[in-house]
């Protein structure tokens, strides 16, 4: 019989939550019969509080329970093996200058202890990249976790055929050149840098950008940035379908989801060379990395590409082609498979 897995993941703003929602997929697709279950959001604040809010023996029928680290040392009184995934850590140095003062007590007194418990508790640590695995073991000692990268449905993010651009998926402008920024509104995604590099590019480059998973909408703060508001799935499809060049200058990412979507999507990508950013873009073969904070290093980039349909195309080619390879469903769904299967002795 097939290994049945509870994933628990209490709501979120951004891409963890989407990663959880790519993993009950793929193991599915994996041969296995998993379960996602939803939880208010305020279990990520007080997540030793959800064995409380389930009914009596709520883990019984389930070979597995996982789910991300700020949550998953709550469930070892289950007694079922416990698998946690790190995405990334909020104690890295990195993030403390782009983090709020109230971010920055949040993350030291609370979230890092619930990381810390999880990463010590859990039966097995996967992490979702090797910048990741790096940082478990600098910050917590644990060198025994398994590297499962993120998954991408590639079977859903997919080229346009000869990777045309289609006109349908984003509001009508008169921009040559369209660019893309998926993420939330933060300083961490470098959110506040897209006016800027937007001042160093010509006049026909319009940037579209995703209204933000956390917050209130705003003005745009640049006349050429035009908001798409939150897209589901397929609306974010078409939004990547509908660009020529996705835009990220983030300062820290566990993977790279936004990145992993628009190659997958054949469209090339300007990000920054930073955290596990290099490990989902190929400098000088599918994007480019550039330094982080360089707002001049991002417009010339960006201008290398919107000026060159030729190294675009070539691009979106490559990104198509590594994120089917390493990327996609497959080693998401194989990848856990093989590791409960170990962790059951099957």
């Amino acid at each position: 019989m097939s290994v049945r897995p509870l994933y628990i993941s209490p709501v979120g703003r951004g891409g963890v939550d989407f990663g959880i929602q790519n993993i009950a997929r793929a193991a599915r697709l994996a041969g296995l019969r998993p379960e996602l279950l939803r939880l208010p959001e305020i279990y990520n604040f007080l997540p030793h509080l959800i064995p409380r809010a389930m009914p009596d023996g709520w883990w019984r029928g389930f070979d597995i329970v996982q789910g991300r680290s700020r949550v998953a040392f709550s469930f070892k009184a289950t007694g079922l093996p416990v698998v946690t995934t790190v995405h990334h850590l909020t104690t890295d140095p990195d993030l403390q200058p782009y983090s709020s003062f109230a971010q920055r007590l949040f993350y030291r007194l609370v979230e890092s202890r619930y990381d810390g418990l999880s990463v010590a508790y859990a039966d097995a640590v996967v992490c979702v990249s090797r910048f990741t695995q790096r940082q478990v073991e600098q910050t917590y000692g644990r060198a025994d976790s398994t590297l499962i990268f993120d998954g991408i449905d590639t079977d859903v993010f997919v080229p346009t055929p000869g990777l045309a651009r289609r006109d349908d998926g984003l509001p009508p402008s008169d921009g040559r050149i369209r660019l893309l920024f998926v993420g939330n509104r933060t300083r961490r995604k470098g959110f506040e840098l897209l006016p800027r590099i937007m001042d160093l590019l010509p006049a026909d480059y319009v940037l579209y950008y995703t209204g933000g998973f956390q917050g209130r909408e705003t003005a745009p703060p640049h006349p050429r940035m035009v908001p798409i508001g939150s897209p589901d799935r397929a609306g974010l499809v078409a939004a990547y379908q509908s660009s020529d060049i996705l835009l990220f200058p983030s300062r820290l990412e566990g993977f790279g989801i936004a990145p992993a979507e628009a190659l997958a999507c054949g469209r090339p990508v300007v990000t920054t060379n930073i955290s596990a950013l290099p490990e989902v873009v190929d400098d000088g073969d599918n994007g480019f990395l550039v330094a982080r904070d360089d707002v001049p290093g991002y417009a010339e980039r960006v201008r290398a590409l919107g000026e060159d349909a030729a190294l675009r195309r070539r691009f979106g080619e490559h990104g198509r082609e590594k994120v089917v390879k390493s990327f996609g469903y497959d080693q998401l769904g194989n990848g856990f498979r093989a590791l409960y299967e170990r962790l059951l002795g099957r």
